[in-house]
């Protein structure tokens, strides 16, 4: 995992990192981390310390650090650290599941924003538009507002159509659906098992 610093304060934690450098036509462009320029975090994108200049970008660090001691000194810290981090998605949903305890209850009406994570049931879910909660728009029942984060204690949950990006499965999900199980084929797949994108596991349920 990489710690990443802006003017000598960490600004988040990865495990991922998408390098970038800077074509021909000015463009940014994704590349392997011996030809980067710099760095794209949380959409924004930065010019990596000792690496080709990039003057229209705000300069960071890397730092190498181990994600286990890095979830314990959040979970420590009261839970906030661990929280945001989490909503950051600089820590892996199973992760977070199995600190569900961190989390605040889902409650209305209060105003929920992208990215802010709930427990509902014992279950977490992500904000994926932002509102104003209600009494009926519970996160089990309003998908186009809430997301269901992975359970590490189900490996094969139940398929539910996706209703769009936010929720659509990754390459490798795993899913159970008919009384079988799948694994997904494709990224953003949000078909049917059966239909396309999923490759039946050998398995069974």
């Amino acid at each position: 995992m990489f710690r990443i610093i802006k003017a000598g304060a960490g600004i988040g934690l990865t495990e991922n990192l998408n390098y970038i450098k800077k074509a021909e036509n000015g463009c940014y462009v994704l590349c392997p981390e011996p030809d980067a320029s710099g760095i794209v975090f949380e959409g924004v994108a930065y010019h990596l310390l000792g690496r080709a200049a990039m003057d229209e970008l705000e300069t960071v660090s890397l730092e190498q650090t181990d994600a286990g001691s890095e979830i314990t000194k959040a979970t420590e810290a009261g839970g906030i650290v661990f929280v945001t981090l989490a909503e950051a998605g600089s820590i892996d949903a199973e992760t977070a599941a199995e600190h569900a305890d961190l989390f605040a209850e889902w409650a209305f009406p209060v105003g929920y924003t992208v990215g802010q994570i709930r427990r509902y049931n014992g279950t977490l879910y992500k904000c994926v538009q932002a509102h104003t909660s209600q009494a009926d728009w519970t996160p089990d029942t309003a998908s186009s507002l809430w997301s269901k984060t992975s359970d590490p204690a189900e490996e094969w949950p139940e398929w539910s159509q996706p209703v769009g990006a936010h929720d659509a499965y990754s390459k490798g999900a795993k899913v159970s659906h008919k009384e079988k199980h799948w694994i997904s084929t494709v990224d953003s797949n949000v078909w049917e098992p059966g239909v396309y994108g999923w490759e039946e596991s050998t398995d069974g349920v």
